[in-house]
């Protein structure tokens, strides 16, 4: 196998030299080490500190044939598309739990660079065949459990509350996102529920719902996630480590409690 290196590349031009002759000639001017192959390269890619005509008289005087080296995954992974966060996009939990509204197309890689294991969307519509795909295509699963949306009154159903929780409860589905449409209601409601059972002051949950939600906050969404009874789902939040009081650490979990009504109507599931 011959180990010389290639013929360099003579394109004809109306003066009757070659882009790669003035080239040469031109980085010889510069005092760089010349060889066929730098000689080639630099007349066949674009750099910017190169002239587009090399030279000022002769072949010099050459239309600037070259243009810029395309790019491919192979060549540069990873910085081929820049990373697009959802609307509304923020760490519950870092390196565990997320929210965001709804993840659109161009919102996928940045999703996918979080490691999301697991997706919970809370509005009841169709899933588009293509974020189907993705979640396919990405090794996540999907969950979709619909919360009502507190207009007028509390609508959520405190089962399907429940129901949601459980899910971002189990250790195992994270880093997990949660979404709705546009990450305020819904998601604000079951990210308050988790605040709650992590300890976190009223006031404070408060804040952080206002956060998201504003300008368009529902005084209904805060009467939900401050009476909603978290004995539903304390026995999953004790197993998984989210509660340990002092009283009961060390001991056994205790059984799932029965389904009450909690004190704004609501069976509990």
């Amino acid at each position: 196998m011959s180990t010389s290196e290639p013929q360099t590349y003579q394109q004809p031009t109306a003066a009757g030299g070659s882009l790669v002759t003035a080239v040469k000639e031109f980085l010889v001017t510069l005092g760089v080490p010349v060889t066929s192959r730098v000689t080639q390269h630099t007349a066949h890619c674009h750099h910017e500190d190169v002239p587009p005509n090399v030279g000022s008289e002769g072949p010099g005087n050459l239309p600037d044939t070259r243009t810029p080296s395309p790019i491919t995954e192979a060549v540069a992974p990873g910085r081929l598309r820049s990373l697009f966060p959802p609307p509304n996009y923020g760490t519950v939990i870092p390196g565990a739990v997320f929210r965001s509204s709804y993840p659109q197309p161009k919102n996928y890689d940045f999703v996918k660079s979080l490691g999301v294991k697991t997706i919970i969307t809370l509005v009841p519509e169709e899933i588009p065949t293509e974020y189907r795909d993705f979640m396919k295509e990405s090794g996540i699963q999907h969950f979709q459990v619909h919360l009502n949306a507190n207009k007028g009154s509390v609508r959520v159903q405190s089962c399907d509350a429940n129901r949601a929780l459980n899910i971002v409860l189990d250790r195992s589905n994270h880093p997990l996102l949660i979404h709705c449409n546009k990450g305020k209601h819904r998601t604000g409601c079951l990210v308050a529920t988790l605040r709650r059972l992590q300890g976190y002051d009223i006031e404070w949950i408060r804040e952080e719902y206002h956060t998201y939600a504003d300008p368009k906050a529902r005084f209904w969404d805060e009467v939900f996630f401050e009476h909603f009874d978290l004995n539903t789902v304390m026995w999953h939040a004790r197993k998984e480590d989210w509660v340990m009081p002092a009283e009961t650490a060390g001991e056994t979990p205790l059984s799932p409690p029965p389904s009450p009504v909690d004190s704004l109507g609501f069976t509990q599931a």
